[in-house]
């Protein structure tokens, strides 16, 4: 079971990249860490870099590694990780942070996951990291969709759509359909991907935007040795996910919350918010707003670190610098037991990212929530980051 654990020194000073100046009305907790099951600590907030323009990514990253954050979450695929590397190494350069006090997350490409593919995969995400090692390294999907099938694809081939001949990272057919790679299985990736582990390239291995019924899969493998640390699946007050983070605890995998504020940014979304609003314009999130003194994202983020008793982890993402410093300023005040219970009558069950065009592959993981009589949809022209060829 996860545990949580703060570190000595209980403040951090508030540091500015840039000329601009933000009001702190009160001082900053260290972010608790939760202690994964090998024995290593994740602090429980980290930085998302998904849909980070390249040229935003580095200083945001500086900003919050300035700031307080030791956890940094990004991916190859998003297009950005060079400048991510850049930003750790400044700070590590100018001696303000020591690489152990870092925890920085990537993840395995959809279109490699056969075993031959991984190392070529995660190889590319340390060159352009500028590490030796990262902390965890999770599976992106349970699909081997969109995927080249025969050969790795990576960032330095193209990260956006295009015709499998050019061998981009989002590979489409002749008709404009993503190509599957109907022959690979989850299992026989995750099988692979523990010998990273005894490799020391990767701490710990993980799952991200899998089902419970493929979580079941990883765990009964007679050959897993090294069980999964933590889930990444979407996660806020419209889509609480209380099952799947009740058998998460109980198999002792952290659960990490992405879109913890239930995307400012809804363009994913392919179905109509059920209450008209997105979760930061809530009525009800609004009124606790108004009477803790803080912004709407604050009272989210409180309810994301508040719930389970603190065990639940979270990604948060910004390239604003104010945002990215309050995002992290929730540790100095904390919702009332009425008020935590007033979000239950939020739980719609509204996702925002279900990927659809992906949906062919037999691992797809939504496949019980897509519409009656869904008919697959072509590869759309440009990515979730924003890259198109």
């Amino acid at each position: 079971r996860s545990e949580i654990h703060f570190t000595s020194n209980m403040r951090h000073n508030i540091h500015f990249l840039s000329r601009r100046r933000f009001s702190v009305k009160c001082p900053i907790l260290d972010v608790p860490k939760l202690r994964l099951r090998d024995g290593g600590f994740m602090p429980q907030i980290a930085l998302g870099t998904w849909k980070s323009a390249p040229g935003l990514t580095q200083n945001a990253v500086q900003v919050a590694l300035s700031n307080g954050y030791r956890n940094i979450d990004t991916a190859n695929d998003y297009n950005n990780e060079p400048d991510v590397g850049d930003a750790i190494q400044s700070m590590l350069s100018r001696g303000e942070l020591k690489r152990e006090h870092l925890f920085v997350q990537s993840k395995l490409w959809n279109s490699n996951h056969r075993a031959e593919h991984i190392m070529p995969d995660l190889q590319q995400t340390l060159s352009d990291l500028k590490l030796d090692y990262i902390d965890s390294y999770v599976i992106h999907w349970p699909q081997a969709c969109p995927s080249l099938i025969h050969s790795p694809t990576l960032r330095t081939t193209g990260a956006y759509p295009a015709h499998y001949a050019k061998g981009t990272m989002f590979p489409n057919d002749d008709e404009g359909f993503f190509v599957s790679d109907v022959e690979s299985h989850f299992t026989e990736t995750w099988h692979a991907m523990q010998d990273l582990v005894d490799k020391g390239l990767v701490r710990s291995i993980g799952l991200s935007n899998f089902n419970k019924t493929q979580i079941q899969e990883i765990l009964a493998m007679d050959s897993c040795k090294h069980k999964p640390s933590i889930l990444q699946n979407e996660c806020h007050p419209y889509l609480q996910q209380k099952d799947l983070i009740d058998f998460c605890q109980i198999n002792g995998i952290v659960f990490q919350a992405f879109s913890s504020l239930g995307s400012g940014d809804t363009h994913l979304a392919v179905t109509a918010s059920p209450t008209g609003v997105i979760p930061l314009k809530d009525p009800y999130i609004r009124s606790l707003a108004k009477k803790y003194e803080k912004s709407e994202a604050q009272i989210i983020l409180r309810w994301h670190v508040q719930r389970y008793n603190g065990m639940n982890a979270l990604v948060t993402k910004s390239v604003t610098e104010s945002r990215i410093i309050s995002n992290l300023q929730v540790y100095d005040f904390a919702l009332e037991q009425q008020d935590m219970d007033g979000f239950d009558a939020l739980n719609h069950g509204w996702r925002h990212l279900y990927w659809r065009e992906t949906s062919n592959h037999p691992d797809y993981p939504f496949k019980d929530e897509l519409p009656y009589k869904y008919r697959l949809e072509r590869a759309p022209l440009t990515t979730s980051s924003g890259t198109s060829e």
